[in-house]
Formats: structure tokens, C-alpha cells, sequence
């Protein structure tokens, strides 16, 4: 009988125990960039700098570790420093300080919304790029094989979108002015396109920095036009296609810093002023720096 008495009563304190650990608060703050926020519990409550607790709200649940504690008020921050904060001002959530992950505290429905709260927020932004590069190889119809040195400048932006944990697509246009110097004259290219890539980031190295890699597939169409003296002709140019690698770096939650170089094979078909089209086939390396503004 004592026996069943002493379960009965260990039973009772688990009870007891996980009843009064779940507390019910209210966010005091948000901070501007949601990474962080306040709640009005401290040291004098027991909670210690490092101390970590999941917060529960109506449809999101989020694992937080202590940054800064005083008697009264205690600053969050998420584990994930991917995450933006899902609470605002004055909201009510669930608060139970446990160092476990969410899904050995809570049912599979919360579980759930805790992973969804992982993820990266898919986001949106522009582009703005200069990029430099120089030909490699080409083939010109109708004219004799002859060595030229390529060189260009070009100009452009872009939109991007994410479409998933790692892919994203961006559209937009690109601007080049070539130059096409042979050893009797040298003739300018303009071609302006609009391309579309998709691309793929990874996390090499992110342990070590807090920028992304990542690999581009992509193609375009424009116009294209050739001048040198007297002569010009205009046509269409074609993006057949282009690879490039490149690197992300944040300078806060707003801005990155980009680096990109790549192979690319374009074709372009000008038109003559004697009626005749001219098609050229040409491999590029090209390299590209800018920055990202995202929104």
C-alpha cells in the first residue's frame, strides 16, 4: 500500500512540476532589427545569462537563449540567427525554460510550427552590378580566321527572388559596351539583354564566415549593334548559356556585398549594310561585384 502511495505521490510532483514550469508573459519589446526582445522576468526569477526557453505564441514557437540578464527584464535572442523574431509589443506567449527542443516539450502540431519558424524567411531584392571580362575564343561566318582581343565593361540589375531553403531566380537587365580590337582596326559592340538566372546557395564555410556561396545557371536575349568608322550593323544577341560562382556577404540584415565570376558563350546575328547577316560565336570569362539591397 505504501508503495502505491509513494507512486501516486512522485506521479502527482511530475505533474506538478510541468503545470507550474509553463508561464504565461508579455513581450515588453521587439527590437527594430527582430532579432531580439524583452520580456519582464530576470535574475531575481531565476534566470541566468546563456539560460535558454521556448516561447510559444498562437500560431509560431521559437527556442531562445538569454543575452543580457538584470533583476527584473531578461533581452532573448533566437538560437537561429536566421529567424526574425514572430512576437511583437504586448503579445501574451507561453514561456518554459527548458534547454530540450521544442518537440520533446510539446505535441507534433507545435513541433511543426517550430520547424516552420526555422526556415529563413524567403525574401526579395535588387541587384546593382559592374562587371568587367575579356574574350576568350570566337568564331566569326563568312570572315577569315583572324586573332582579336576582347574586352568589355557592362552595367547591371536585377530582381531576385527566393523560391526555396537554398534556390533562388533572379530577371533583369545587363548592359555591355565591347571593344573588338584587330591588328588593322577596332570595332565597339553595345548589347543590351535581359537574362534570367537561377541560382543555387550553399553552406561551405558558413561555420567560418557569415557569407553564402552559391552557383548561377543562366540565359538571355537582347540586341546587339557593332560600330567601327562608316559601318554598323544591328541584330540580335543570345546568352547560350552562362555558369558563374559567386559570394554573398552581409553587411547587416539590409545590405550584401556580392562577388561573381563566370564562363558564358554568346551568340549574336547582325545584320549587315549589305544585306548579308553575320553571326558571331563567342566564349567569355566574365567577373562582377555589387551589392544587394534586399526589401
Amino acid at each position: 500500500m505504501r508503495f502505491h502511495h509513494a507512486i501516486v505521490f512522485f506521479i502527482f510532483l511530475l505533474l506538478s512540476g510541468s503545470v507550474f514550469a509553463y508561464e504565461l508573459m508579455i513581450i515588453q519589446a521587439v527590437s527594430r532589427s527582430e532579432k531580439t526582445f524583452i520580456t519582464r522576468n530576470g535574475k531575481r526569477q531565476g534566470v541566468q545569462p546563456g539560460h535558454t526557453a521556448t516561447f510559444t505564441a498562437d500560431n509560431v514557437s521559437i527556442l531562445a537563449r538569454a543575452r543580457t540578464v538584470t533583476g527584473n527584464f531578461t533581452q532573448w535572442e533566437a538560437i537561429n540567427d536566421h529567424v526574425n523574431i514572430p512576437f511583437t509589443k504586448g503579445e501574451v506567449v507561453t514561456f518554459y525554460p527548458a534547454k530540450e527542443y521544442l518537440w520533446t516539450l510539446a505535441p507534433e502540431e507545435v513541433r511543426q510550427k517550430y520547424i516552420k519558424s526555422q526556415r529563413p524567411p524567403e525574401r526579395q531584392s535588387f541587384t546593382f552590378r559592374g562587371s568587367f571580362g575579356r574574350g576568350i575564343s570566337e568564331s566569326v561566318s563568312d570572315a577569315p580566321a583572324n586573332s582579336a582581343t576582347r574586352g568589355f565593361l557592362g552595367a547591371e540589375i536585377f530582381y531576385e527572388k527566393d523560391i526555396g531553403r537554398h534556390f533562388s531566380f533572379d530577371v533583369g537587365f545587363r548592359y555591355d559596351r565591347e571593344a573588338i580590337n584587330y591588328a588593322s582596326s577596332t570595332y565597339v559592340t553595345n548589347r543590351a539583354i535581359l537574362a534570367f538566372n537561377l541560382l543555387y546557395y550553399f553552406k561551405v564555410f558558413s561555420e567560418y564566415i557569415p557569407g553564402k556561396f552559391y552557383l548561377g545557371l543562366g540565359s538571355g536575349i537582347g540586341q546587339s549593334s557593332t560600330e567601327v568608322e562608316t559601318l554598323k550593323q544591328s541584330g540580335t544577341v543570345a546568352v547560350l548559356p552562362g555558369f558563374k560562382l559567386g559570394l554573398t556577404y552581409p553587411f547587416n540584415y539590409d545590405w550584401d556585398f556580392l562577388i561573381e565570376a563566370g564562363v558564358e558563350s554568346l551568340q549574336t546575328s547582325e545584320k549587315q549594310e549589305s544585306g548579308s547577316e553575320q553571326t558571331t560565336t563567342q566564349t567569355n570569362f566574365r567577373s562582377s561585384f555589387g551589392l544587394r539591397r534586399f526589401f
